[in-house]
């Protein structure tokens, strides 16, 4: 083995793997106000192919911030990728009428951009950037150990170049390998995620709009909709599964397949050809749309989704992308991930060239990154199983937006996550609706297996929810520096959720038990980490007995409301109390 070139002096960093987390911490490094010396290590060499590439094509809000400020690629994806219309479901409908279909979206772009990246032209434009900084990049290199020495000993990276294995040194080390988890083996540190979760995906030339999906002449549904629904992350929804359309710039489109093992064999689609034909018998519309298409790739991934014990360690090396973790992709948080893990590798590097890194601060990083990690992919997988009914999976999709836009997403905007006091404050906080959320994804579920009676055409989560959109505002950047104001946003977030979870609760009970509505005459606030649909277990679960003072709701609660009407007669789904059936939370002072 030689050490040559690499081995005369120590890096303070070694990345092994180019992808894209690999590359954005090198980036993010490089535009620091630090002097860190910095290597890359990846097998890949340029040009990496644009269009068939990677998936982690779609992203939200926070990842969409972190690449346009954080790492200043705001230029190239206004120039080179395609703006997102938000995320936008297709619920089933009982007829093959997509126009029929229920549709939760948004009519006009979000007020803070996301994107939809082509990862081959992304990935090039971050090498070229990493490369004209300080930052050595070293292509076409298999790196095939990572070896953590005690102490102060600089670790050693063994890899392959030029058919020659050679080796570096460095103070740090970063996992940025992917799947293949170099760290996370070699400790034992992989947790996978409970249930079995699968996907096949692949991309396609041209255009392959869900507006081509409904007749011209239907102008109610293509008018209702002022952009392009094709630059939304389209999912076509069904029981346990999920199809997504996602457009690649200039006009290619990705393709996926994402199901539930319990409900849908992986089996049953792990093939392009079982793939077409498992479209036929659930998204008839895709099959017959990807005939005589181009085919430019195929892929597939069987139990997507894990977790893992560490993912920073106080030894010098960190793990990041999906290297560390892999939520599920369900709402494209997969960039907001990386965000996360970058910024916590940058501040470990910062706390121990000080000579300030403590274990406290390490633990820290661990359980923030991977207990979000962890909480989201359980509700995304607990959702599977409700997919196929619009009201109910709509409003657990308002719900998690409502628990998403006010007490994470801030935290990565306003860089809460970096300080230790500050987010075990922020957490202190929200811990309400930790507890909330639990019962909430229970009622969902049992009340998806029911017969619901709300119905509704669309919902613009934007135009539609002035209370989600004025709470999503109230928490966008400029970053917030003063600690009092949010920990106050924190506090209104809290109490706009559990008002959220009156109004479902009582939305469930009116459809699902109307007879047990008079219970709420007397007590209409109640405790929302004891709801349930077991009226059973309702005075010894502590529902009649809640932890907060009333509060009025009825703005809320007219709200929700309107966004639905009644499947059998059409009639408008009014306030509680203002239609005489019992008591409504509108009612509280």
């Amino acid at each position: 083995m030689q050490t040559g070139d690499y081995g005369n002096g120590v890096f303070d960093l070694i990345i092994c793997g180019g992808g894209l987390a690999g590359l954005c911490l090198a980036r993010q490094l490089a535009l620091s106000k630090n002097s860190f010396s910095v290597m890359v290590l990846d097998r890949l060499r340029r040009p990496l192919p644009a269009a068939a590439f990677k998936v982690g094509e779609s992203t939200i809000e926070p990842g969409a911030y972190y690449y346009a400020k954080t790492l200043g690629l705001e230029d190239h994806l206004t120039k080179d990728q395609l703006e997102k219309l938000g995320l936008r479901y297709f619920y089933s409908s009982d007829s093959g009428d997509f126009a029929s279909r229920p549709e939760f979206g948004v009519s006009r772009y979000l007020p803070a951009p996301s994107y939809q990246l082509d990862r081959g032209t992304l990935e090039n434009h971050l090498r070229d950037l990493v490369e004209v900084s300080q930052t050595i990049l070293k292509e076409g290199v298999a790196v095939t150990d990572i070896r953590i020495n005690p102490g102060s000993e600089p670790h050693e990276v063994i890899f392959v170049d030029g058919g020659e294995t050679r080796s570096a040194r460095c103070r740090w080390v970063v996992d940025a390998l992917g799947r293949r988890r170099l760290l996370q083996r070699k400790f034992n540190l992989g947790k996978d995620s409970p249930g079995a979760f699968n996907s096949a995906w692949w991309r396609i030339r041209g255009r392959l709009p869900v507006s081509d999906f409904v007749p011209t002449n239907n102008q109610a549904w293509h008018g209702r909709v002022a952009e392009d629904r094709w630059q939304s992350t389209n999912h076509l929804m069904g029981k346990g599964y999920w199809v997504w359309l996602i457009p690649l710039a200039p006009d290619n489109t990705s393709v996926g397949i994402v199901a539930s093992e319990e409900f849908h064999p992986f089996s049953q689609y792990n093939t392009y050809e079982k793939s077409l034909e498992w479209l036929r018998n659930h998204e008839p519309l895709v099959a017959d749309a990807l005939t005589d298409r181009e085919l430019l790739d195929f892929k597939i991934l069987r139990n997507y989704s894990y977790s893992s014990k560490q993912a920073f360690s106080i030894d010098r090396w960190a793990c990041v992308g999906e290297a560390a973790v892999f939520a599920d992709p369900y709402y494209s948080v997969g960039s907001n991930m990386i965000a996360y893990a970058n910024g916590f590798s940058q501040r470990l590097m910062e706390l121990e060239t000080r000579g300030e890194l403590t274990q406290e601060y390490v633990d820290h990083c661990n359980r923030f990154f991977l207990t979000l990690n962890d909480a989201l992919t359980d509700s995304i997988h607990r959702g599977y199983p409700i997919l196929f009914n619009g009201p109910v999976a709509a409003l657990k999709t308002i719900w998690d937006y409502y628990i998403g836009w006010t007490t994470s997403d801030p935290q990565l905007y306003h860089e809460v996550w970096l300080d230790m006091k500050l987010a075990n404050a922020v957490s202190g906080l929200t811990s309400p609706a930790v507890f909330t959320q639990a019962r909430m994804l229970e009622l969902f579920e049992e009340w998806a297996e029911r017969d619901c009676r709300y119905v509704f055409d669309f919902i613009d989560y934007i135009a539609d929810q002035p209370t989600l959109v004025g709470l999503h505002r109230n928490n966008l950047p400029p970053k917030i520096d003063d600690p009092r104001r949010i920990l106050g946003n924190a506090r209104e977030a809290v109490d706009r959720i559990e008002e959220l979870a009156h109004v479902i609760f009582f939305l469930a009970v009116r459809d699902l038990l109307p007879g047990e509505m008079t219970r709420f005459e007397r007590s209409p606030w109640i405790n929302t980490s004891a709801i349930s649909l077991h009226p059973e277990r309702w005075e010894a679960d502590g529902l009649f007995s809640p932890k907060t003072k009333p509060r009025y709701i009825g703005a809320l609660e007219q709200e929700i409301c309107k966004l639905f009407v009644y499947r059998d007669t059409r009639e408008n789904v009014m306030p509680i109390f203002a239609r005489g059936e019992g008591i409504g939370v509108r009612s509280v002072g």
